[in-house]
């Protein structure tokens, strides 16, 4: 089967990188680092929305990490409420232990095709019962995103979406019209989509082509070795100072 290459961007990294990426992220912030470690990591997503045309992403994403960060530095500054000192320090902490990387999951998600990760993981021999969910959970989220849209908008034309007179009437009626369509199509959705793994024969153990071409190139090198340089000398210049 020919083969062909994955849609040209300007800056596209190898699923696999990516998946380095998150690893890289995570590990660090099992760690106890001081502020700027954790700033220096927080700025990796940025970078990864911004080379992926996602200007918005980037923005929101600064926005509730800056504040997180700021947050961390001036607590002992912060003179309110002990239930909301308590909160803000407990969101900030979240934020600065779990945003970076549930970021770096959401961009790697939206940045990377169902067949561009099964080519990747399919060339490191990456074992089939674990290409099934992988294939299966990429198609999960968009397929939910979708249904949860077409769910909203029919509850717009019932008048039962949050805001309307209906809703005030019956709010306890009218999250029963938004979960429980929600709940069916979950399970409905993730029976269908492991049928459809199936189905196209992901579970032959015998060795699969694919339309996607993906290799690891001279970008991806560098922006790993970057984004560990980058870490490492924050890490070692803030502990020696």
């Amino acid at each position: 089967m020919n083969k062909e290459a994955p849609r040209k961007r300007r800056f596209h990294l190898d699923p696999r990188i990516k998946v380095l990426i998150l690893v890289l992220i995570a590990t660090v912030e099992m760690f106890s680092l001081n502020i700027w470690v954790m700033t220096a990591i927080g700025l990796i997503p940025v970078f990864l929305y911004l080379t992926d045309h996602r200007v918005s992403g980037a923005i929101k994403y600064s926005i509730v990490f800056g504040l997180s960060v700021l947050a961390h530095i001036f607590r002992a500054d912060i003179q309110l409420n002990m239930v909301l000192n308590m909160v803000i320090v407990l969101l900030g902490g979240f934020v600065l232990k779990l945003f970076p990387a549930f970021a770096t999951g959401e961009y790697i998600l939206k940045s990377t095709s169902v067949s561009e990760m099964m080519s990747a993981f399919s060339a490191i021999g990456l074992n089939r019962k674990m290409l099934i969910p992988l294939s299966v959970m990429f198609r999960f989220f968009p397929t939910i995103r979708r249904e949860h849209a077409a769910i909203h908008d029919a509850a717009m034309m019932r008048g039962v979406s949050i805001g309307r007179k209906r809703f005030w009437k019956n709010p306890g009626q009218a999250f029963e019209y938004r979960i429980i369509p929600l709940m069916i199509t979950v399970a409905n959705i993730g029976n269908d989509l492991s049928a459809a793994a199936l189905s196209r024969g992901l579970d032959n153990p015998a060795r699969h082509t694919t339309y996607t071409d993906v290799k690891i190139g001279i970008t991806d090198v560098v922006t790993l070795i970057c984004i560990i340089a980058v870490v490492t000398a924050v890490f070692v210049f803030t502990t020696l100072m």
